[in-house]
């Protein structure tokens, strides 16, 4: 049988195998840490190889990557069938690259008859027999493909094309315009293919639409955010916002001066790439989340056609999790590709004239040398390679030679060459970070800026110049619009503001809905052509549209929206679409089975369905909405409520859901803060005889805070968050200190889970598996904070119980990840509620001063500290266990590795050798990871383990460390280890 070396070395003739893009090979080939004999692994008589398949986009970036192992029969094998096998497979790739299955195919060296490269070439090019039909997948899809055109383009290709070419001569007739406002801003000539783009963007109806805002996050409303929308039909009318200079429109702090945005997308900016502003650029880049540039295509369109095109070719990339490739978005994928393919007629003689003013052209510049930012500067002297850029130039081990490298570039620029200037003082420019991240750093900006400024200023590019000290200048802007959005707040709606507001704002989407201006057909149309305004009387033609994303099929029907508009702003209409469009999710839960009904039944949409719901004039009617918070809470509320704003729906819910007056509420906030003030000293000394721990005053604030809420106010908080008091909170119960404890029980053990640390003292539970509980480090003093734990995790949430409540609401009311959006009661009962704990503000401050005296650690100074391992790690006067030797933190010890079974002996030596010298930190940090490993639930296959050994180390650690009461209790809790969150009283407390 062959030896891995033997493997090894056949392979490496061989591998790794390219073509068009992909390589495939094994895996260390693509990593530089790694070596092909970590690949090799020879089990007995098996072969397990490791691969990896690495697939790139026309542009160069890296659009997937494919790890995967597998077996051979190594009896099978010798030197020369493995030899013919790579030359067989090698031949074959650039037929089968784009299958993963047929490429994984290691039972054909189970065959003896496989025995020449050509035997195996055949093989691999002979799709296997489960694979019934073997067709194309363009072939196979053509049928419903012709089905789906029917619906996405009724009108065929010849209106497609109309659309084009009228889109074309509108937006040609305008280059010369937005060019000559290009030129007059940044100093930067515009190709005339920036034009074809947004004529081509323009041209897209509804459904073309969807393959680039799907599968790239580019979208109508993208497009519009850069230098693009200057060929608008409102755009030079909008006035400059104050204080904001032209040439920081959509600028992030990391982007060269040589980038103009163009047009954004969800999670990148795509811009031209200017050398010399004598010169039109050479091509187009686009930025990512990290600011690194890279080269996409001569023109947008040509990268548009390139990732259609190899979508459609190779349709194998729109696989599912189980393998299946998705009709409608490949279908979608093909229609955009087919309008790219009708727009070629126009772009090819602005291509040719383009080309003949860049300085270099696209295949010529695209293999200039990149930097650690992306796409480098490009000279007649050359550009950047082969001058050095210190790396992480924050790190304080690279000032030194950030200092001489800059120190170099200026020598060098004197001597009259400013490359290296350029190239050093761009990457540092690009290191500056985000302020809206938190990561901006000022740490060489200023040596970044005349680095830059200086080489420009040497080759003669006075406007890159102007643009970097501009850039500079107004450092803290992250990709703005600088310009106004609309009119004045005192100009009247009139109907150039009224088609550009609608413009901007519609269609209303929601995954498979929309609302916005279509034609009869289904097609995209115009505002303008949707909008009329007479004697004060706006209408609006909208189309709202279903689409079934099983089979793509659509239903819809048209409404006339009419508004008066005598006395309402341009702002205000502003924030009313805003708010109307911020609704939209709640108006479509509203329809959603009325579209059913029409879907199922081809029903009068009209039926059973208020369309004046739809349109939300109600909403505008009221002059109490002004914002467009105001607007969105009106539609949300309906049209039978009369579209009430965010105050008056405040009020009327207080009114049905929480009924009382002022007076009453002090009078019960007051009364649960004087009950649980009263009753604090003798729970806090229940918890001390008990517990052996000092219990934080802000505990019974908490209770009272609980206590205080009405039985409405009280369902709502469980509803809401499923919290409810528990632990040693329910002491604060009428009758809470009177309950008798089960005959056998420990106290301590009170709701106890089998992994729980000593140092947890529970206070509540949220939801079915997660509990919030107080954490001692240290008995003798008040604990830090609060944490949040369940089996799989703990970490750190507030100070105090009303901290946490509080993080809670904010959470509801700001909604940072969409989660309340649409749920208008949530907010509305988050508002009630924190006015119950803004009742208790006063008093939570004087408390947490008393209980901050008590602390041993601040909680910001302990909640910052790393979890070194599955468990937040201990805390002493000597410190943490930073640096002992452990498992990985996800590690349960029962469960590992034998390695790591092998490796415990010793460790618990260790500890115990450091406990004897005087050090307790690693045997309290190890008995406790070993002590949070108890195998739940108990199982005979899964004995427990290390636990005998987990209870002398925390037990010899806490004694060493004087902490008594916790030793007490984790020796009471090995005693009972099966309990699991049982309750140690007879009955439970009053509520």
């Amino acid at each position: 049988m062959l030896t891995a070396r033997q493997i090894e070395e056949i392979a490496l003739r061989f591998l790794p195998f390219e073509h068009d893009g992909d390589t495939f090979g094994l895996r260390s080939l693509f990593q530089e840490d790694k070596s092909p004999s970590d690949d090799i692994r020879i089990e007995g008589e098996t072969l397990s190889l490791t691969h990896m398949l690495v697939k790139r986009m026309p542009d160069g970036s890296i659009s997937d990557v494919y790890e995967f192992e597998d077996r051979y029969d190594l009896t099978t094998l010798t030197e020369e069938r493995w030899t013919a096998y790579l030359e067989g497979f090698r031949r074959a790739f650039p037929a089968i690259e784009h299958d993963l299955e047929r490429m994984r195919r290691p039972e054909v060296l189970d065959d003896p008859a496989n025995v020449t490269a050509d035997d195996f070439e055949r093989v691999f090019l002979t799709p296997s027999p489960e694979d019934e039909d073997v067709r194309p997948f363009l072939e196979k899809t053509e049928e419903g493909y012709q089905a789906f055109l029917l619906k996405a383009r009724p009108k065929g290709k010849e209106d497609a094309r109309r659309r084009r070419a009228e889109a074309v001569d509108k937006f040609m007739a305008r280059h010369a315009e937005v060019a000559a406002r290009v030129e007059q801003t940044y100093g930067l000539l515009l190709p005339k293919h920036a034009a074809l783009t947004w004529a081509f963007f323009a041209s897209l109806s509804p459904y073309e639409w969807r393959a680039p805002a799907q599968r790239l996050g580019i979208g109508p409303y993208t497009v519009s955010s850069g230098v693009l929308s200057l060929y608008s039909e409102r755009a030079f009318q909008r006035p400059l916002k104050e204080g904001f200079d032209p040439r920081m429109h959509f600028v992030a702090p990391a982007f060269p001066p040589e980038a103009l945005i163009m047009f954004c997308g969800d999670f990148n900016a795509f811009a031209l790439f200017y050398d010399d502003p004598d010169y039109l650029p050479s091509g187009a880049v686009v930025y990512d989340m990290e600011d690194k540039s890279r080269w996409m295509g001569e023109t947008f369109l040509d990268f548009f056609r390139d990732w259609a095109q190899q979508l459609v070719t190779y349709p194998a990339f729109l696989r599912d999790e189980d393998g299946k490739i998705d009709e409608i978005t490949f279908f979608n994928i093909r229609l955009f590709l087919e309008a790219l393919e009708e727009f070629e007629e126009h772009t090819e003689p602005v291509r040719e004239e383009d080309r003949a003013r860049m300085r270099w052209p696209y295949s010529e510049r695209t293999q200039r040398a990149e930097h650690g930012s992306g796409v480098g500067i490009c000279t007649d002297q050359g550009d950047g390679a082969g001058f050095e850029i210190p790396s992480d130039i924050h790190a304080a081990e690279s000032q030194a030679a950030v200092a001489q490298a800059v120190a170099r570039a200026r020598q060098l620029l004197a001597e009259g060459d400013p490359r290296y200037a350029l190239v050093l003082g761009r990457e540092l420019h690009c290191a500056c970070g985000v302020p809206d991240r938190r990561n901006f750093s000022p740490l060489w900006q200023p040596e970044a800026l005349s680095l830059m400024v200086a080489a420009y200023e040497a080759l003669g590019r006075g406007a890159l110049a102007r643009k970097a000290e501009v850039h500079h200048a107004n450092r803290g802007i992250f990709m703005q619009d600088v310009y106004e959005n609309a009119d004045p707040a005192t100009e009247p709606l009139g109907f150039e503001s009224a088609v550009a507001l609608a413009d901007d704002y519609f269609p209303f989407l929601l995954r498979d809905h929309s609302l916005g201006f279509e034609t009869a057909d289904g097609q995209r149309a115009e505002p303008v052509d949707c909008i009329q305004l007479q004697d004060g009387i706006l209408t609006v033609n909208l189309g709202f549209t279903y689409t079934n994303p099983a089979d793509g099929s659509g239903v819809g029907f048209f409404v006339a929206a009419q508004y008066d508009v005598t006395n309402v702003s341009v702002q205000r209409f502003r924030a009313f679409l805003a708010g109307w469009q911020k609704a939209f999710p709640d108006l479509v839960r509203r329809w959603e089975t009325c579209i059913k009904r029409i879907e199922e039944e081809n029903a009068d949409p009209f039926e059973g369905m208020d369309m004046a719901d739809i349109w939300s004039a109600y909403a505008l009617a009221n002059e109490a909405n002004t914002s467009e918070e105001d607007f969105a809470w009106a539609i949300r509320d309906g049209l039978q409520s009369g579209g009430r704003n965010k105050e008056e729906q405040y009020r009327a819910y207080l009114e049905a859901v929480h009924p009382s007056d002022v007076e009453q509420d002090k009078r019960r906030w007051a009364a649960a803060l004087e009950t649980a003030l009263v009753r604090f000293p003798a729970v806090a000394a229940r918890v001390e005889k008990t517990y052996g721990l000092r219990l934080p005053k802000h505990v019974a604030l908490a209770w009272a805070y609980f206590t205080s809420l009405t039985e409405s106010e009280a369902r709502g908080f469980r509803e809401l968050f499923s919290v409810d008091p528990g632990g040693v909170m329910d002491l604060f119960e009428d009758g809470g200190l009177d309950r008798k404890v089960k005959e056998g029980f420990d106290e301590r053990l009170h709701r106890v889970q089998p992994c729980d640390l000593p140092e947890d003292l529970l206070v509540a539970s949220a939801r079915a598996d997660h509990r919030l509980v107080l954490v001692y480090d240290d008995p003798s003093c008040t604990p830090s904070g609060v944490m949040l734990v369940d089996d799989g995790f703990r970490v750190w949430r507030a100070e105090t119980l009303l901290d946490q409540i509080r993080a809670w609401l904010d959470g509801v009311l700001e909604d940072r990840v969409d989660r309340y959006a649409h749920r208008k009661d949530e907010k509305l009962l988050a508002r009630r509620l924190f006015e119950v704990l803004d009742a208790f503000a006063e008093h939570e401050e004087r408390i947490r001063r008393e209980d901050r005296a008590a602390m041993r650690w601040s909680y910001a100074e302990r909640s910052a500290a790393d979890f070194k391992l599955g468990i937040v790690g201990i805390r002493t006067e000597q410190g943490d266990a930073e640096g002992r030797e452990l498992a990985d933190a996800l590690t349960k010890y029962q469960d590992a590795e034998d390695e790591v079974q092998a490796k415990l002996p010793g460790w618990i030596a260790r500890a115990k050798r450091e406990l004897a010298e005087g050090d307790p930190r690693y045997a309290l940090t190890l008995g406790r990871e070993l002590h949070a490993s108890y195998p739940w639930p108990p199982q005979e296959e899964r004995p427990a383990l290390w636990q005998a050994e987990a209870l002398d180390l925390m037990v010899a650690g806490y004694e060493a460390l004087g902490r008594h009461a916790l030793a007490r209790r984790v020796e009471a809790h090995h005693a009972h280890r099966t309990l699991f969150h049982e309750s140690a009283y007879e009955d439970e407390p009053s509520s």
